[in-house]
């Protein structure tokens, strides 16, 4: 009887257990995979092989190093909980903030907002790329913080914003709540294949998001195209991973040819 009653505790526990991590992973922030027209699209990418993409040259995500396991889940446990000594400032680091709804719109203007993000003025027209705004880049508060410091700016800080370019989907480059604060302020996005599915599980007007492969011109006015193109990388939010595509961007206008390689150094 005693037994009985334990092993309805423990599987009570475990339910408990079970609906918990469905009720996280069903967060808005996970998105979903693509499916139905987008899937279809996606596969039939020529960047897509064997149920997933793949970069141009193979190249393995994870470099080896003598003396270190470079077993996927041992280096990613290493990287949230290993230890940070040497890899953290200090001191909060020195941040000067740009009022950018006070720039001349008549300027080319390029400002670093830490990390991947930056802000460009081309042509008179507002550019935002991959921007993360909060003071960490997981689902989870305490895991992948940014140095303090280093996030001085907001949605607020935003002037409205002509086009918003997403690389791909990882935690610090698509984030949720920046994403959803600059909502309103977002005339256009443009990003790779299939990571459109989390701009329409958020509610945006799908027909200001252009979703493009690789090598393609998205023409956004007379005086500036954004194009799609290669880059070396991967992307996932969870377990599965190269689901979405991954590029970096050009972006042309009759005085400028800016390169933007939508990759930063991960380690």
């Amino acid at each position: 009887m005693k037994l009985k009653k334990l092993a309805a505790g423990f599987a009570c526990v475990a339910g408990v257990i079970i609906v918990g991590i469905l009720s996280f992973l069903g967060r808005p922030e996970f998105g979903d995979l693509p499916s139905g027209q987008r899937l279809e699209s996606i596969q039939a990418s020529p960047h897509w092989q064997n149920g997933q993409f793949q970069n141009l040259e193979d190249a393995p995500v994870m470099t080896p190093v003598e003396g270190e396991d470079t077993n996927r889940i041992a280096a990613t446990w290493k990287f949230l909980f290993g230890d940070k000594t040497g890899l953290v400032p200090p001191a909060p680091m020195v941040s000067e903030k740009t009022d950018l709804k006070q720039l001349p719109a008549d300027k080319d203007i390029s400002v670093w907002l830490g990390h991947s993000s930056y802000y460009l003025q081309l042509q008179g027209h507002s550019i935002l790329i991959d921007p993360v705004f909060g003071d960490h880049a997981s689902p989870i508060s305490f895991i992948n913080k940014a140095f303090p410091g280093s996030n001085v700016y907001s949605a607020d800080d935003m002037p409205e914003i002509d086009v918003l370019l997403m690389s791909h989907d990882h935690w610090d480059h698509l984030d949720y709540p920046t994403i959803m604060a600059l909502k309103d302020k977002v005339k256009v996005v443009v990003c790779p294949l299939g990571v459109g599915a989390y701009f329409e599980q958020w509610g945006f007007d799908m027909s200001k998001v252009h979703e493009a492969d690789w090598d393609t011109e998205v023409k956004l006015a007379d005086n500036l195209s954004v194009f799609v193109l290669p880059a070396q990388h991967f992307s996932g939010r969870l377990l599965k991973q190269n689901q979405t595509l991954w590029c970096s961007f050009a972006l042309i206008t009759p005085a400028r040819k800016v390169f933007l390689s939508g990759i930063c150094n991960e380690k």
